[in-house]
């Protein structure tokens, strides 16, 4: 029995000795744990946690569709084109207003689309969600240029056949006490680097310095020296004002001149030979959205005719999309990096992709002149 016991004792410590042994990997292999890897000479380490990787978020659509306002001149109509991102764009609507609806202003807030009718003295006030005309206001005689102040307050129009700039005041639409200038104008714009600016040029007068610029703080005008002015804009970045000359059609100009806009004095004359520069895209009038590429400014060409892509720093045109004829006015649609130029004899607005500056796709609207743009969400 003593015997027994020690045999018993023995192969006890035996198996502890043995199983202890298989554990530090001596006397058989050591079992495979999930969280350890081994290395050539058999050393056994912690694996480094591998990270797990997270797609990037899908960004959110700058908007549903870019909605399109056009004025045409001879249907007594704004036209309506919607386009959503990547996709064609296509008749959404057509929208009555006044007698030869011509040049067109869109509020900075997106809320609102105004169109002057030219030949019906008024100002038609229209709600680009429900494609409507909400107001027609009365101002001077031949209304023409249109802006809108920075903060999207105050319309404001000028006249060919007035001496004064009619005021209006958002969302009520009712006339605001007018801003006496004495001439009549063409062109209006309004900066947002300098808000309380309104600059404009002068149409149907003998009186010298034809652009001038309106304070809207002190009502104290600056003229600035300088004849023969169709067009003023402001370059990209605001840092220049730029003004096509002549203005008619029948007198091609390739003249522009370019003005400090801090002194209102002329810096330089240049001359884009072959060219007939008429229009740029200005902020608070053709679209809520602007270029990226601050270094190129867009010009409508008459003489090419089509839209200059102008190196405005090295006073140079790098490139024309050749268009229909007597081009005009041009919007931004950002979520699909597209320009929409109109074009006015042919009757067509011509869309345009910027990355190869060419003509992607024609939509026809009788007689097309002013533009302008909101995003719809």
């Amino acid at each position: 029995m003593l015997r027994l016991l020690r045999f018993v004792a023995i192969s006890g410590i035996a198996a502890i000795v043995m199983t202890t042994c298989a554990s530090a990997g001596i006397g058989g292999p050591a079992p495979v744990i999930a969280d350890q890897t081994q290395t050539a000479d058999n050393d056994v380490l912690s694996a480094t946690p591998q990270p797990i990787a997270t797609p990037a978020p899908t960004p959110e659509p700058l908007y549903a569709k870019l909605r399109v306002f056009i004025a045409s001149e001879s249907t007594n109509s704004v036209f309506v084109i919607d386009g959503a991102p990547g996709k064609p764009f296509e008749l959404a609507g057509k929208i009555p207003v006044g007698m030869l609806p011509h040049q067109m202003g869109t509020s900075p807030d997106g809320k609102w689309i105004a169109v002057n009718n030219r030949m019906g003295d008024s100002t038609s006030i229209i709600d680009p969600i429900a494609m409507k005309e909400v107001a027609r206001v009365r101002v001077g005689r031949q209304p023409h240029g249109i802006t809108w102040s920075p903060d999207a307050k105050t319309l404001f129009v000028g006249h060919e056949r007035d001496t004064y700039i009619a005021r209006i005041e958002a969302g009520t639409w009712k006339p605001l006490p007018p801003l006496i200038v004495g001439v009549p104008q063409h062109v209006l714009t309004i900066p947002n680097s300098h808000p309380n600016e309104l600059w404009y040029t002068l149409t149907n007068t003998s009186q010298a310095d034809v652009l001038r610029v309106y304070d809207l703080a002190t009502d104290k005008i600056t003229t600035v020296k300088v004849g023969d002015v169709h067009d003023a804009y402001f370059t990209p970045d605001e840092s220049e004002v730029w003004s096509s000359s002549s203005g008619f059609l029948d007198k091609p100009s390739d003249r522009m001149v370019i003005y400090d806009p801090t002194t209102k004095t002329v810096k330089s004359e240049i001359h884009l030979t072959g060219h007939y520069p008429f229009h740029t895209m200005k902020p608070n009038q053709d679209g809520t959205f602007v270029m990226q590429d601050r270094s190129i400014m867009v010009i409508s060409d008459h003489t090419g005719p089509g839209l200059m892509w102008i190196d405005w720093k090295e006073r140079r045109v790098v490139g024309e999309t050749i268009l229909g004829h007597q081009p005009f006015h041009t919007t931004y649609d950002p979520a699909g990096d597209r320009l929409l130029t109109t074009t006015n004899v042919d009757g067509m607005v011509n869309v345009i992709d910027i990355k190869t500056r060419a003509v992607i796709q024609k939509i026809p609207v009788p007689r097309a002149h002013g533009i302008g743009s909101v995003p719809i969400p």
